[in-house]
């Protein structure tokens, strides 16, 4: 029993390899475009498009370049298709695994919010989703917006746009890490690649990775919050800019609709 479920599985490997799909890959590709590509491939490796997407999902890697647009699929999907209990089972069980890389999990809760609040699981149902824009303020080597607050576990959706004449990317990252992080990006200036790399260090301090946005350009940035309360420095790695470019993410817990009573004393 065992061969034989471990053979299915190298079958479904090699009828889905985790390459490029031209067209839905393509960073220039408009959603039809990525769309009809999708089904081309999932017809190509003998599969369901919503299957053959999800398989795709689950292998992304952290910081992935395909997550923005495979999110957007996610979460425009048609309802009609979406409103499978296999479908949803699946999106909720790669929520859930904490094996998933964040962004792979990031597009499954896209995809689980996209449905209508009556048909979303139980699990996911409070849980809020929000939008923080933030413009880079030209010439100062700046953010606008210096500090905001999310609750945890919520899903964010973070804007950056950047009127300036220089690029500029948003790093995400662990408490107190600013200076390393900030640091490794400088050092990067000196290596040959590091622009290629867009001036992101590899390290698991980075909880979530903007690239460089292009000069009057803006981005979007979507991530699960943490669900440890704490205080998560954003910043840009562009060699430089660290020390003045970066703000604060403050994880702060839901406050109370109600406040309990106070516990009754107890006479001696």
């Amino acid at each position: 029993m065992l061969v034989v479920w471990t053979l299915s599985i190298a079958l479904a490997g090699c009828m889905n390899p985790q390459g490029d799909c031209v067209g839905l890959d393509s960073p220039t590709a408009s959603q039809s475009e990525r769309r009809l590509a999708l089904d081309a491939c999932a017809s190509e490796g003998k599969q369901k498009p919503l299957d053959y997407f999800l398989d795709r999902v689950a292998h992304l890697a952290a910081h992935d370049r395909r997550t923005e647009s495979y999110g957007d699929i996610a979460a425009t999907w048609n309802v009609e298709e979406l409103d499978q209990e296999s479908i949803s089972s699946k999106l909720l069980a790669l929520y859930k695994d904490e094996t998933a890389s964040t962004d792979a999990r990031v597009i499954a809760l896209r995809a689980l919010l996209a449905f209508p609040l009556e048909k979303r699981p139980t699990e996911v149902r409070n849980i809020a989703q929000l939008t923080v824009e933030i413009s880079t303020i030209p010439s100062q080597m700046t953010y606008d917006r210096k500090e905001f607050s999310v609750a945890p576990g919520c899903l964010v959706q973070l804007v950056l746009h950047n009127p300036d004449a220089l690029e500029h990317n948003l790093l995400l990252v662990a408490p107190n890490s600013l200076a390393e992080i900030g640091i490794a990006g400088d050092r990067m200036g000196q290596t040959p690649d590091g622009k290629l790399k867009e001036f992101v260090p590899d390290s698991k301090r980075i909880l979530a990775v903007m690239g460089l946005v292009p000069a009057a350009k803006s981005k979007s940035l979507w991530f699960i919050a943490p669900s440890k309360p704490a205080t998560y420095p954003y910043v840009c790695t562009y060699p430089g800019h660290w020390r003045t470019m970066n703000g604060k993410m403050k994880v702060v817990a839901p406050v109370p609709t109600t406040i309990p009573a106070p516990t009754p004393v107890k006479s001696p």
